[in-house]
C-alpha cells in the first residue's frame, strides 16, 4: 500500500462486514511502501482481531512489500492461512471470502485468484497478452495470476527462505512447485484514487517473473542461437556454393548477405558465453533469503488496532 488510506480503510469495513466473527480472527499487515502520510487509529469490530501498520525504511516496490508481509506473518505459529492482497479494492474482499473458503476443505493446496474479467483498458490487455506468450515461451511456464492468493502458513514459511520471492511473488510459486489451485475471479475497481503503477513498472514486473525462470530461459537462448548460428551458416554456405559451383549469376547483395550472415553467426557464439557467466557468477553468491534481511527494511510496525481481551470469542 502507498499513499492510499482511504481505500485500505474501506477494505476493512468490507472484510469485516463477509466473515463471521464466530469462525475467524483476522490479523491484517498492511506493508506501508514509504507513504507521504500516516494511518489513522481505527474502531473496527467483529473477526478483525488486530490491524498492523508495517512501515518500510524506503519505497522497495510491490513483490518486495509482498516478501515483507509473508515473512512477518509466516512468523505467527497460530496463523492457519495467509492471504496475499491489494489494500485498493482491486483485489476483492468476496473473492477472498471464496478462496479461504476453499482452502479450509483443501489445506494441501495454494489457491490463487485467476482473473476472467479484468477492468484495465484495451493497452493493458493487448501488452498483457504478449507476456503471457512470451513468458510461456521463454520459460515453457504458464503464469495467468496475479499476487491475490491465500496459502497455508507451512507453504509461506518455505517461501520465506525462497530469495526468488523478492522479485516475483507469482512466478515464485510455480517456481517452488507449489500445489496450486486457480479460482476464476473478476477484478474489482479501486474504492479511490488511481494506480501509482505505469507502463514502465508493469515491464519491470514482468522482467521480474521472467528473472526467477532465468536458467530455463538461458537453455531456450542457447537452443535459439544455435537455430540462429545453423541458419547463417547455411545461408552463407548456399552463397558460396552459388559463386563457386554454378553457372548462376551472384547478385551484388552476395556479400552484404555474407556480412549479415557472419554478424548473426557472432552474435549466436557470444550471446549464450556472456550470459553463461552471468548465470554462473550469479549461482556463486549467496542468495539473499528475505526472511534474513526484513528487518532492514522495516522502519516500524505500528500497531493501530487491537481487540479486547473480553471481545475474543470463546470458541473459533
Amino acid at each position: 500500500m502507498y499513499n492510499d488510506w482511504v481505500s485500505f480503510n474501506r477494505l476493512l469495513l468490507d472484510i469485516q462486514a463477509l466473515f463471521p466473527r464466530e469462525t475467524f480472527d483476522i490479523v491484517i499487515y498492511a506493508i506501508d511502501d514509504c507513504s507521504d502520510t500516516l494511518a489513522q487509529p481505527l474502531a473496527l469490530n467483529g473477526p478483525i482481531a488486530a490491524v498492523n501498520i508495517v512501515r518500510l525504511s524506503m519505497n522497495v516496490g510491490h513483490q518486495r512489500a509482498i516478501a515483507v508481509g509473508l515473512v512477518l506473518a509466516a512468523e505467527r505459529p497460530s496463523a492457519d492461512w495467509i492471504a496475499v492482497m491489494d489494500a485498493d479494492g482491486e483485489d476483492r474482499p468476496e473473492d477472498l471470502r471464496t478462496l479461504v473458503t476453499m482452502a479450509a476443505d483443501a489445506p494441501d493446496k495454494v489457491f490463487v485468484a485467476l482473473r476472467k474479467k479484468r477492468s484495465e483498458g484495451v493497452s493493458f490487455k493487448l501488452f498483457y497478452w504478449l507476456y503471457v506468450r512470451a513468458f510461456k515461451m521463454l520459460t515453457g511456464k504458464s503464469i495467468r495470476f496475479g499476487n491475490f492468493s491465500v496459502l497455508p502458513r507451512r507453504y509461506a514459511v518455505r517461501l520465506a527462505h525462497n530469495g526468488n520471492v523478492w522479485n516475483h511473488f507469482a512466478a515464485t510459486l510455480v517456481q517452488a512447485k507449489m500445489p496450486l489451485e486457480a479460482i476464476p475471479t473478476i477484478r474489482g475497481t479501486r474504492y479511490a484514487g488511481r494506480s501509482s503503477m505505469n507502463f514502465v513498472s508493469l515491464v519491470t514486473h514482468g522482467l521480474g517473473a521472467m528473472s526467477v525462470f532465468s536458467e530455463a530461459i538461458f537453455v531456450r537462448i542457447i537452443l535459439m542461437s544455435g537455430l540462429l548460428l545453423g541458419a547463417s551458416l547455411i545461408g552463407s554456405l548456399t552463397v558460396i556454393a552459388m559463386r563457386l559451383f554454378t553457372f548462376v549469376t551472384v547478385p551484388g547483395w552476395a556479400t552484404s548477405v555474407l556480412g549479415f550472415a557472419a554478424l548473426l553467426s557472432v552474435q549466436a557464439i557470444v550471446t549464450p558465453i556472456l550470459m553463461a557467466f552471468m548465470l554462473l557468477n550469479n549461482r556463486s553468491a549467496l542468495q539473499i533469503v528475505p526472511k534474513d534481511t526484513v528487518l532492514n527494511l522495516v522502519e516500524s510496525v505500528i500497531p493501530i488496532y487491537e481487540r479486547e481481551a473480553a471481545e475474543v470469542p470463546e470458541q473459533r
